[in-house]
């Protein structure tokens, strides 16, 4: 569903389409609340890295201006010159990037603040990227494959949030039953991306 789909659906259940700006924020916090509720495939998105103009064993990147809705980090590997995938560099935090006996590991990367510091055993100036981002909520531009796939797991906690917003508990409590089931549809359904 389109984002004024959904906010007609939640309308319908609501009655209460007076409340535009209650209810847009509620599905905007509804469709972030349904892709942060596990690691979905889906969630996923590479892109490729030109990290600099030579290549180099050390690489800072500031991963926050190539994905501004970077949620957490998938992968990273390397390009070999002819820019096939090559070796993973392995992402750590900043406590384990030393071996046990004090030594630098080789092939990691950790996160400092916005950048992802990378340090690989082979000089480098590419790499494939790959991390999971956050839907994009923005009325105008929303993108969300829950919303097209699973949409009543969005419709139905938005309606439970508009009507706790507006003091309706009892309408919230049933709607909260409603979400708990919509919610483990979606993680039985869009965990696995092959059928077992």
């Amino acid at each position: 569903m389109t984002f004024n789909e959904l906010l007609q659906e939640v309308y319908a259940i609501t009655n209460r389409p007076d409340l535009i700006p209650e209810s847009k924020m509620a599905i905007k916090a509804a469709t972030l609340k349904a892709h942060q509720s596990d690691f979905y495939s889906k969630d996923i998105y590479e892109q490729y890295v030109t990290l600099g103009d030579t290549a180099a064993y050390l690489w800072s990147l500031d991963y926050i201006s190539l994905i501004s809705n970077l949620r957490a980090f998938k992968y990273v590997r390397k390009l070999d010159p002819e820019d096939n995938p090559g070796d993973f560099i392995t992402i750590l935090t900043p406590e384990e990037i030393l071996d046990t006996y004090g030594a630098s590991k080789q092939d990691i990367a950790y996160v400092a603040g916005r950048h992802l510091e990378i340090k690989s055993s082979t000089e480098i100036n590419t790499c494939l990227l790959a991390a999971y981002v956050n839907p994009i909520v923005q009325e105008g531009a929303y993108s969300s494959w829950v919303a097209s796939l699973y949409p009543y797991t969005i419709v139905f906690e938005a309606a439970r949030v508009l009507f706790k917003t507006i003091g309706y508990d009892e309408q919230s409590a049933t709607y909260e039953k409603l979400v708990a089931e919509q919610f483990q549809l979606l993680k039985i359904n869009a965990t696995s991306d092959v059928a077992s």
